[in-house]
């Protein structure tokens, strides 16, 4: 009989619950140096949550036998009938909806409003100031996202309490529903993530209702944009079927369009901020390139090393640092027996830092991804994989070369922090604190 996977010893009956709340990337990298590459975590004494720490397991899950493994309720919880949520024909469907907004042609033509929108917000910066980087790069992808997707423009600095700072701040909440106490511990606690989890849904949810109020009244097809698109939709045995699934579409993509890729630029600047020599070459790159234009859709061929570093920072620190999925039935992986309704995590974080398919694999060396890449096909993932890959990868990588290269021919950002960057896992790779930028000119 096929074994259940290893477990680190725990408490009794709150097996490794508080071990795990306390440090979720230690203990887990703890437990699979321990006792391999699938582990049962056992958080309150339970199975589960189960660790898949290869990438061929990842391929597994994502791709050879995805059938076996469903998002999980968390998903439903927080995006209702959004892209991310879906299963099978509905998520089909509503693919084939979204995906002419996705397109490589269509993503170039974005590239000039994601300058201007980028521009419109470094613009306030002044030398010597410093800056929440966190903050700045989350209004900054929200701007591109409104600008782009929505056919509407936020204003660049929002009075508290305006339609755009609930927004920004409803956006940010919604990481509460996966923070690890709300993994591990039962529905029916009231932690402090949970209500305001549900705060953030709510007024995030009257948001785009707003939304959809001031651009509803048009003909189908009207507009090219997603909101004009899910506003002005007619469909009685398709994608929309209802108001609630056009709203949890946009709560969807005001979430997932901008807070990945605002934690790619985060974690960017921190680490060029540390490797200054890198930064040196981003910018000789960028100023080879582009010179005295601005950044623009017929540069990002030629700015390599910048993509480069995007996509190392993507590797250090992916966003969505694992990606949750519950068996629907008894599968054996790795030669263990993980039973039907377990929840299983496929941690990016940990694969992606693994020096058996990463040499020197903390380092940040841009580098390493010069040469192609003749890894495992899951040894690097931020975007996902398989089928259900992120509809958004080409749009987010764009936005964040044309970002780093806006950037960086302007200023030069100095981390003053002190140390090592402290993380606090949620739904997506959080900083512990506020990564604080010293701003400087490019050339001093």
């Amino acid at each position: 009989m096929t074994e259940r996977p290893p477990s680190p010893a725990g408490l009794p009956l709150l097996g490794n619950t508080i071990a795990y709340a306390r440090d979720p990337f230690g203990f887990a990298e703890r437990a699979v140096d321990a006792h391999g590459d699938v582990v049962d975590l056992d958080a309150l004494g339970t199975d589960g949550p189960y660790v898949l720490a290869h990438p061929d397991h990842v391929e597994r899950a994502l791709v050879d036998d995805r059938e076996a493994f469903a998002k999980t309720a968390d998903f439903a919880e927080a995006f209702g009938e959004g892209l991310v949520a879906v299963e099978a024909d509905e998520w089909a469907q509503q693919r084939e909806f979204l995906q002419p907004l996705f397109y490589g042609d269509a993503i170039r033509g974005y590239a000039d409003t994601m300058v201007e929108q980028i521009e419109r917000r470094i613009d306030r910066w002044k030398p010597g100031e410093t800056r929440a980087i966190e903050t700045e790069m989350q209004a900054l992808a929200l701007d591109v996202l409104f600008a782009t997707l929505f056919g509407r423009e936020l204003p660049v600095a929002p009075d508290e309490g305006s339609d755009a700072a609930r927004l920004r701040a409803a956006a940010a909440g919604l990481n509460a529903r996966f923070v690890p106490t709300s993994w591990v511990l039962p529905e029916w606690v009231p932690t402090p993530s949970r209500r305001r989890f549900e705060a953030s849904k709510a007024t995030l949810r009257a948001e785009v209702q707003r939304l959809l109020r001031e651009r509803s009244g048009g003909e189908p097809g009207a507009g090219n944009d997603l909101l004009s698109m899910l506003a002005t939709a007619r469909s009685t045995d398709g994608y929309p079927s209802s108001e609630k699934a056009i709203e949890d579409q946009l709560v969807t993509m005001v979430f997932a369009g901008h807070e990945t890729t605002a934690l790619t630029l985060t974690y960017t600047w921190y680490l060029l901020a540390r490797h200054p020599d890198v930064a040196s070459r981003v910018r000789e790159e960028v100023g080879a390139v582009v010179g005295d234009d601005r950044p623009a859709a017929s540069h990002l061929d030629s700015l390599s090393t910048t993509a480069r570093v995007v996509r190392e920072s993507m590797r250090l620190y992916p966003p969505v640092h694992t990606l949750p999925r519950r068996t629907d039935r008894e599968v054996v992986v790795g030669g263990y027996r993980l039973p039907a309704g377990a929840e299983v995590h496929l941690p990016s974080f940990l694969i992606q830092r693994d020096p058996r398919f990463f040499d020197d694999p903390l380092a940040f060396r841009p580098e390493r991804w010069a040469d192609g890449d003749d890894r495992p096909a899951f040894a690097y993932f931020p975007f996902g994989g398989g089928p259900r890959r992120c509809i958004g990868q080409q749009f987010a990588l764009t936005e964040a070369t044309l970002a780093v290269a806006s950037i960086a021919r302007r200023y030069r950002l100095d981390w003053v922090g002190d140390g090592d960057l402290e993380l606090a896992p949620a739904m997506t790779t959080q900083p512990k604190e506020e990564v604080r930028m010293r701003i400087g000119t490019a050339v001093e």
